[in-house]
């Protein structure tokens, strides 16, 4: 029986509100993380919240005050409901089978490499808001990227998220996506990104050979060739 195809996407910037409320577990990786990102809610200036959180005004006392809550319990949901961002609205997890959240891994700043049905609090954190935040989680994401379980691996991930994962020797496949004119997509690629994630887990087709038959709303095909990551680039076209 062939394993089950497995998803890395990139955690978006939009989140859902609320959850039950719980206390994470957390490895020394986590726990370091957690408790820079309080330090900096509890005595950066607002000058230096701004900078770090990149918003101003009641989205920053926002993301403050959700930095600072993670020093207790917090509200909890799984992280492909807590991710709201356009990727995730094309994926449509909540149409899905349950079980195919557990193929979607998300290399989220807060909290490393998080399954699609495992719990994350609301939280804002940019890779340049803590000193060190992006070395750290290339080097502790090695261990978690190296117990992944077995099936084909799709790597849909825009350059900042697909950076943390240089030091992964596993293969994965890409995809590209380009518009009618040829131009690399950089705007709407996560809806695209969104689209073949969907494709895959509603299918559970891993195999290159096979996605590259599958139809993708507003798409088609145009092409395959090898990448840099030991797998296949795909490459989409978005039809005007």
């Amino acid at each position: 029986m062939t394993a089950a195809p497995l998803i890395l996407l990139a955690p978006s910037e939009e989140k859902a509100g609320g959850g039950v409320r719980g206390r994470l577990r957390e490895t020394p990786a986590q726990r370091w993380v957690r408790e820079q990102l309080v330090e900096l809610a509890a005595t950066g200036s607002p000058e230096a919240l701004g900078k770090a959180f990149d918003v101003k005004g009641l989205a920053l006392d926002k993301a403050r005050a959700e930095a600072l809550a993670l020093a207790g319990p917090v509200p909890l949901l799984p992280a492909l409901s807590r991710y709201r961002g356009v990727a995730f609205q094309a994926l449509d997890a909540a149409s899905l089978k349950p079980e195919t959240w557990a193929q979607v891994f998300i290399p989220s700043n807060l909290r490393g490499l998080v399954r699609g049905d495992e719990p994350l609090p609301p939280y804002k954190l940019k890779l340049g808001a803590l000193p060190g935040l992006k070395a750290h989680w290339r080097k502790a994401l090695v261990p978690s990227l190296a117990a992944l379980p077995e099936g084909a691996v799709w790597e849909l991930l825009p350059g900042d998220a697909a950076d943390l994962l240089k030091d992964w020797t596993r293969p994965r496949h890409t995809v590209e996506i380009f518009d009618a004119r040829g131009k690399a997509v950089s705007h709407f690629a996560k809806k695209y990104r969104g689209l073949v994630a969907r494709w895959i887990l509603l299918h559970q087709q891993g195999d290159p050979s096979r996605v590259l038959r599958g139809r993708i709303p507003g798409c088609q095909w145009a092409g395959v060739d090898e990448n840099d990551r030991g797998g296949l680039a795909l490459r989409l076209l978005v039809e005007p």
